[in-house]
């Protein structure tokens, strides 16, 4: 990345427990406190990437697949109460 390609974000209101620990993490990996910010950003944005988006719907799934058709009122009852041929 070229100079020209990067922006200046200027941080304000950082908590001072968040400063401290990012100045030390910094310190502990040989980085600038930048270069640990810019880092620490980078791995957030990819985290957040990376997980399932609820924006986006499930895909329909066919109730006949999930569902065991009852042919009688009393086949639906023992479904509903467990006392099948299965709950045997």
């Amino acid at each position: 990345m070229k100079p020209s390609d990067t922006v200046t974000l200027t941080l304000k209101n950082i908590p001072p427990h968040l400063h401290r620990t990012l100045k030390a993490q910094a310190k502990r990996h040989k980085r600038s406190l930048n270069q640990e910010a810019i880092l620490c950003l980078e791995h957030a944005v990819a985290m957040d990437a990376a997980r399932p988006s609820l924006a986006a719907p499930p895909p329909p799934v066919s109730v006949g697949s999930i569902l065991k058709p009852w042919s009688t009122r009393a086949e639906m009852l023992e479904g509903f109460l467990g006392r099948g041929d299965d709950a045997h």
